[in-house]
């Protein structure tokens, strides 16, 4: 962060701070946030953060209670759950009265209560396997343990403490989240401080300090719902929005179906409309598929020779194209020599420089071991991946390879541990970590079949794409970009990496 010289936050300070992170999410439109709150007298005692959806979301409204320790001398467990000091009450009760209470008010209501906390759950502990490492949730273990087993003990202690029949006593318990071992002081403060930078706010640490008296002064004030225009507000009343001139850059518009302006002026633009079949709802494919390499490819590299000489490294880009256009592009400006790219990914501004959210993992599907993938049966130095982000891919690569009069001899496919659809990049660090993790994959696939050509089909955002694009460079000596047709797939960028 800049200002190195300013005092650090001290622990007091990381409920503000976690809560100032809920509140950004106004700002990201994709996150469907209408309200937050901090105290909210509506919460009983997950008051901390509330967070309140657009009504016609479908996603349950959130509501944070923030436990920060200033060590690790103690940890979560069943029996701290339900232990509690005469004429005080039970985590657990409290967890348990809230739930109520809130599920009362609006019958119809979805909720999830969480404990956000830098502490983490006992490891011996029998129900620690019962804790989902994907969404902090109780598995189906904890339900369904016999009450002789260990963990069906564990569970009744609880039923028993808060005195619940067990439909009510599964209903609560499903909506109940641990995130433990959350962050330290300060990897919340990197993580708000990326957030507000990708945001287009000032980030150093003066600017979380401002961020952390803004939330002082909501909670002294009673101020009991923010939305994004009280938000926005208070970020130019704190001047807090970065400057269009703050950063040295070059923006670039990309356009291959149809010509919008964006947040910035271009500096450079790249009009390929007229080199594609079609109007702006077809034009997948070029009036002659030879220019993909003869044409567009080196029009892009000598733009970056331009660029290279005025040693600008942040590149904005911004526009509506093609996936293999955005593959091309993060290709061009690529990591090896030091740039960074911004995109607008639905309104966000994300950057190939953002930390990695290790949260995010991509995972092999092809039931073997992930540098392995699938063989085919043929003979050939070509292998082939498919990489499912907004939907499922593996069905038409196969109808593409089985057709084409290409063969490969092996197929990997990659799914993330995330829900698929157009969401399931909720911010430019799980892009960073989908891009790190799929270069790898495919490096060791090509490596272990000693692959001279990778065909490479995607789905998915064109933050993807060109996050990905950016990376690739020692996967494989070839890798053939495949454009997605609508139906079926056909060639476009050809990548030699040998560069």
């Amino acid at each position: 962060m800049a200002n190195q010289v300013a005092a650090r936050l001290s622990g007091d300070d990381y409920q503000h701070l976690y809560a100032w992170w809920i509140v950004l999410q106004l700002r990201m439109p994709q996150t469907k946030v209408r309200l937050v709150a901090v105290e909210d007298e509506l919460a009983a005692s997950v008051d901390d953060v509330t967070i309140l959806h657009e009504l016609d979301a479908d996603i349950p409204d959130k509501f944070y209670q923030l436990k920060y320790h200033v060590d690790q001398r103690d940890v979560y467990s069943t029996k701290y759950f339900i232990s509690h000091k005469p004429g005080s009450t039970s985590f657990l009760q409290k967890f348990w009265d809230s739930w109520r209470q809130l599920t009362t008010q609006d019958p119809e209501r979805k909720v999830e209560i969480y404990l956000v906390s830098n502490w983490t759950w006992d490891s011996n502990d029998k129900l620690k396997n019962c804790i989902s490492g994907q969404d902090n949730s109780f598995t189906e273990d904890f339900f369904e343990a016999s009450v002789k087993s260990d963990i069906g003990k564990l569970r009744e202690s609880w039923k028993k403490h808060i005195d619940a029949d067990e439909t009510t006593f599964k209903s609560f318990i499903r909506c109940l989240r641990l995130r433990l071992g959350y962050d330290s002081t300060k990897e919340l403060e990197e993580r708000v401080s990326e957030r507000m930078d990708n945001l287009g706010l000032k980030s150093d640490i003066n600017a979380l300090f401002v961020a952390i008296g803004i939330i002082k002064d909501w909670i002294k004030n009673k101020v009991q719902r923010i939305d994004i225009q009280e938000l926005d507000s208070i970020l130019r009343k704190h001047d807090l929005l970065k400057s269009l001139d703050s950063e040295k850059c070059i923006t670039i518009y990309l356009m291959t179906i149809k010509n919008q302006e964006f947040d910035l002026p271009p500096d450079h633009r790249i009009d390929w409309r007229h080199h594609f079949v079609g109007t702006h709802n077809r034009g997948h494919q070029l009036n002659d598929p030879n220019n993909w390499n003869s044409l567009l490819l080196p029009e892009l590299q000598d733009l970056e020779e331009k660029i290279n000489m005025s040693k600008f490294r942040l590149i904005k880009a911004r526009g509506l194209a093609r996936l293999s256009v955005w593959f091309a592009f993060g290709y061009t400006f690529s990591e090896m020599v030091r740039y960074t790219i911004e995109i607008d990914q639905q309104e966000k501004l994300w950057r190939t420089s953002a930390k990695p959210n290790p949260d995010f993992i991509l995972n092999s599907t092809n039931n073997q071991s992930p540098h392995l993938g699938e063989p085919l049966g043929f003979v050939s130095s070509s292998v082939a991946v498919g990489i499912s982000i907004t939907g499922p891919i593996e069905d038409d690569v196969r109808t593409y390879i089985a057709e084409s009069n290409e063969k490969v001899s092996a197929l990997l496919f990659l799914r993330p541990n995330h829900e698929l659809g157009r969401d399931c990049f909720q911010s430019a660090g799980d892009v960073v970590a989908f891009a790190d993790q799929a270069k790898i994959h495919m490096r060791n696939f090509c490596k272990y079949w000693k692959a001279k050509k990778l065909l490479l089909f995607y789905y998915g955002p064109l933050s993807g794409a060109c996050f990905l694009g950016h990376k690739l460079n020692a996967v494989c000596s070839e890798i053939q970009i495949m454009e997605n047709q609508q139906p079926g797939y056909a060639t476009s960028f050809l990548f030699t990496l040998e560069r």
